[in-house]
């Protein structure tokens, strides 16, 4: 058993479990939100670049989601780490939903191997320029508290 630990509270974690938090963040508490922010994390993963994480990603998604169109593709860095975002668009019933999503790998519990954080904001419909905006923000502020090391970067990378 490993220790795990939240901001609220320490516990005992079964070494089969495998942590699938998520983070929501919403407008209004009744109906859909125009925009919403999702932190979530994946583990267990083979690609070693967040570029094939996210090629991947997006393959999914397109597999998954009604009438799905990766709109944009795009290299960025945050909190100096590379990250990619997919920027896509798919169909939930009438509701055409807009996507902004970012991959960057941090440290995971395992030491040869990385865990993808998922930065994810969704609007229905086009992306208000208040909500771009917003979006940017946040990826602007995020300071990661496990960032891979540089020799882990490197390796990772080539």
């Amino acid at each position: 058993m490993s220790q795990y630990n939240l901001d609220e509270a320490s516990f005992d974690l079964h070494p089969s479990l495998k942590d699938r938090t998520v983070n929501q963040f919403i407008i209004n508490d009744n109906g859909p939100s125009d925009f919403s922010f999702v932190i979530s994390r994946a583990e267990d993963f083979a690609e070693t670049t967040v570029d094939a994480f996210a090629r991947r990603l997006a393959e999914e998604l397109r597999k998954a989601l009604p009438k799905f169109a990766l709109l944009n593709k795009r290299a960025l860095v945050v909190d100096g780490s590379a990250a990619m975002e997919l920027y896509y668009t798919w169909r939930n019933g009438d509701s055409e939903m807009h996507q902004r999503q970012v991959a960057v790998f941090v440290q995971s519990g395992s030491p040869e191997r990385s865990k993808a954080l998922l930065l994810t904001g969704t609007s229905h419909g086009a992306f208000k320029d208040e909500w771009n905006q917003a979006f940017e923000t946040m990826l602007a502020s995020m300071r990661l508290h496990a960032p891979l090391p540089p020799a882990a970067k490197t390796a990772l990378e080539s």
